[in-house]
Parts: structure tokens; sequence; C-alpha cells
């Protein structure tokens, strides 16, 4: 897979890249607040997505990080934002980042591992680049001088889209010439349907739960259509934490790995029996309707009954990262991206 970004998408990744690794390098913890009497830490800062299924506050749900408080400091539209959050200390964990994002940082010496997969696409549930019914924009080629939604740039949306056009055949000025525009998944239909932007990506349970308004949309071709069924991204943590909070880590990257078994072995009303009734105690009970509104019931991870990660999962992104020059694949392996040492569910088989 070897995709070319526009000129401009690329400058703006890459100065992430260079404030995310001064934050790493940079940035302290104030850890000691939070800690227990074996010195690791016990509170446990962390950030969500809008309209989704947490797999971290599912699990504190279920039961599974019993003598682990979390602490919301917020919310994300997608997994470069979340992470530069994690590398300048502000939270402990993110619990869905895009598998690429975090390859990429840790090309440059950030010092950072994926340690579960939260999120995939396949049969059941997938992401789709959509219009509304109607539109004259009916292949990749219709795109070229118009604009797209996404969650967030230099993320998986944009890896499937880049991919996507150039398959379909697009030269390197044509694909430049396909504006993304990030917009907060919950928003980006009210985007579409006012035109500000000509198309979206957007998941299958946000399109079910948009055309069950009225709302009528036409999906031009899903993820699964370009790179077939894969392991987005997941958990990812730094290196410091992991070492210094070994049983905390294990709990937090087990306990994520079971709420995602869970998922994936139980129906969606069950599953939001149980998270709905924890928003409602917790203090987010605003953002039900969204979730019952807009979670597809599924994960997508290939791997549901251990979460854990796979060469596989990262050498798909190494490959669209080095096709538009972000990594060198001599210096760096998919191993390197990735670990499974904390997961219990993945340890067992």
């Amino acid at each position: 897979m070897h995709v070319l970004l526009t000129p401009a998408r690329h400058r703006l990744t890459a100065g992430l890249v260079a404030v995310l690794a001064v934050g790493v390098l940079a940035a302290c913890g104030s850890a000691s607040a939070r800690e227990n009497s074996a010195g690791e830490v016990t509170t446990i800062r962390y950030q969500t997505y809008a309209g989704n299924v947490d797999p971290l506050q599912l699990a504190d749900a279920l039961g599974y990080l019993d003598g682990l408080t979390l602490k919301k400091v917020g919310d994300v539209t997608g997994g470069p934002q979340s992470v530069q959050a994690l590398t300048s200390h502000q939270i402990d964990i993110s619990s869905s980042c895009f598998f690429g994002s975090i390859a990429q940082l840790v090309a440059t010496g950030a010092p950072i591992k994926a340690v579960a997969s939260t999120y995939g696409s396949n049969d059941t549930i997938s992401s789709g680049i959509v219009t509304l019914a109607g539109s004259s924009i009916k292949d990749a080629a219709d795109l070229v001088g118009k604009k797209v939604a996404v969650n967030t740039l230099g993320a998986n949306a944009e890896a499937v889209i880049d991919t996507w056009l150039q398959k379909s055949g697009l030269s390197d000025d044509e694909i430049k010439q396909v504006t993304l525009v990030p917009l907060p998944p919950l928003n980006t239909v009210q985007a579409l349907e006012k035109h500000q932007v000509d198309a979206a990506d957007i998941g299958s349970g946000q399109i079910k739960a948009t055309e069950s308004t009225g709302v009528k949309l036409q999906t031009l071709v899903r993820d699964t259509d370009v790179v077939g069924p894969y392991n987005g991204g997941g958990v990812v943590m730094t290196d410091d934490f992991l070492k210094q909070n070994p049983q905390t880590s294990e709990q937090l990257v087990t306990g994520v790995a079971k709420a995602v078994r869970y998922i994936e072995s139980h129906g969606r009303d069950q599953v939001l029996k149980i998270y709905d009734a924890w928003l409602e105690d917790n203090g987010y009970s605003d953002d039900v309707e969204a979730v019952d509104q807009n979670w597809g019931g599924s994960t997508g991870v290939a791997s549901a009954k251990t979460a854990a990660i796979s060469d596989s999962d990262i050498s798909l992104w190494l490959d669209w990262l080095a096709g538009r020059g972000d990594v060198d694949l001599s210096k760096i392996s998919p191993s390197d991206v990735y670990t499974n040492d904390y997961n219990d569910l993945a340890k067992k088989g």
C-alpha cells in the first residue's frame, strides 16, 4: 500500500509529530498523589470519544478495574489528539488510537506502545465514505475538488481514503485536490446536509442511526472494500507508565481486553444496559442518547477473544506510512510498536 498525502496534510502531520516528541521528552507526570502503598498509580486519567462505548469505562462497569479509579479529563475526536495528551502526561491511557498514528510516533522515538486491540472493521461493522442520496458524486474521481469530513487528520480515515483514491487510479495531483475536513463525528451528517462538505467518513452504526431519522445516504465505499477486514487501533500507553506500574498496567490492559471480549459475546442491548447504567451512575447521563443512537454494537476486532495485537495489524499501516515517506521500513518493525505482555488474555491464548 503506497499512498501520497497532499503537502498541506503532510506538513500538519509532521508538525504534530514534532510537538508530541517534544512533549514526551519535556513533560513529567505528577503521579505521587495518585499512588497506592506499593507506589503504583491507581487513579487513571483518560479521555473518551462521543457516541461510542468506551472499552475502558465498560471494563470498570463490569468490575474488571476493582481498586482503580477512573478520572475522565475530556472528550476527543481522534487518536492523534488523544496521543498528544498521553505523551504530554495529561492522561495515562488512550483506549482507541489508530495503529498507524502509534507507529508513526514510535518511528520518531516516542516511548509508547500499543497494548490491546479495541476497534476494527469487518462484515458486521465498518466505516464508509458517504454522501447525501442523489449526490452527483458516485466514485473516487468525483471527489476531486471536493471536501470530505473525517474525525481527525493523520489517522484511520485518512489512511483508508488516500488508499482508496490511489487504488481508484487518481494521480498524485488529483489526490491533492481532495480536501479532508476534520469534524466531530456527531456533526458530520449536519455538515453534509448543509452542504458544508461533500462527503464524510462515518461508522456503519452512525449511518444506520442517520437513516432512521429519514436522512438518506449513499455509500461510495466501505473501508473493508479498500483494505479488507482489519484491526484498526487500540489501547496505547507510555513505556514509563508500563514499567513503573506493572500491576496497574496489567489490570488496565487485561480489563479492556475482557471488555472487548464481553462486547463480542453479548448482545447490543445487554452491553448498553450495563454501560448506560454506568454512565448514569458516574455523572455522564448526557452521553447516553448519543451512544444509544450511534454505537454499532460491535468492536470489529478480529482477535476479540483476547484483543491481542499481531504484526499484521501494524504492518498494514507501516506500508501506508512508508508510501508517503513518513517512516523508513529498514528502521522500524511491527514489534517495535506493540506488546501483548500486559494482556493476560493474549498471554493465555
